[in-house]
């Protein structure tokens, strides 16, 4: 801690020697003062241990009522008493000590971010696994189809057997938990077959949903929705 004896005036040459803010006789005349006073030269020692800490680490700080000295003189913060009357030499002093600790510390973060070296982030793609085939039996009261779906082709065989569906189009639908719908496409009642689904079909296809066959008109439902009898349901089981 700063020596009591010592004035606020005096602290401050003494910063000011320490931080090469006075030059020529008003230099010589402060070193001369801290060869023989004992009281200023600690005060001096300690402002030089100061400013050597903000570029060696950390050392002892001065009192905290020097810095709020300099914050309470600055002009900037105090447009009333700039205004009213001219700003005191000593003022002008404690802001020229303020600004050069500032500067000081802010040079040493400059030259700290320069010798860091750069961190270099790389991204390493993550291989993931393809999605496991799907396969679902559908049945009902007569007939049964076989479906088997490659989600990362987006590809389905389906192979159907025992269908009465007369002049109609056996078409293919998954049923998702919204419950609505989504048409697979219509199917070949009487010979296996393989076909891409839909994209808005194959979002919806994941293991536990329901896929169905409708009987629907020649060349499919022209509504979008089932609009024949559903003849057969079944799940669809991830075979992974």
């Amino acid at each position: 801690m700063s020596d009591p004896m010592l004035s606020e005036e005096d602290e401050l040459l003494a910063a000011e020697l320490a931080f090469g803010l006075i030059d020529g006789a008003e230099r010589e005349a402060a070193s001369a003062r801290a060869a023989r006073d004992g009281t200023f030269a600690r005060a001096y020692r300690r402002w030089q241990d100061y400013a050597a800490s903000m570029f060696m680490g950390p050392g002892e700080a001065p009192r905290p009522s020097v810095w709020s000295a300099i914050e309470a003189r600055l002009p900037a913060n105090d447009v009333t008493r700039a205004v009213a009357r001219p700003v005191a030499r000593s003022t002008l002093r404690w802001w020229q000590a303020g600004a050069m600790a500032a500067s000081a510390a802010a040079l040493v973060l400059a030259w700290v971010n320069v010798q860091k070296p750069a961190q270099i982030i790389v991204k390493v793609p993550v291989a993931q696994a393809p999605a496991a085939p799907m396969v679902a039996v559908l049945t009902g009261k007569q007939g049964t189809v076989t479906i088997n779906y490659d989600p990362s082709s987006g590809r389905m065989t389906s192979a159907a057997s025992g269908l009465d569906i007369g002049a109609h189009s056996p078409e293919l639908w998954v049923i998702p938990a919204d419950g609505k719908p989504r048409s697979m496409g219509v199917m070949n009642g009487s010979a296996p077959e393989w076909a891409k689904v839909p994209a808005s079909a194959s979002s919806a296809l994941a293991a536990g949903v329901t896929l169905a066959v409708s009987l629907e008109p020649i060349g499919g439902s022209p509504t979008g929705l089932p609009t024949g009898p559903v003849i057969l349901t079944g799940k669809m089981t991830a075979t992974g």
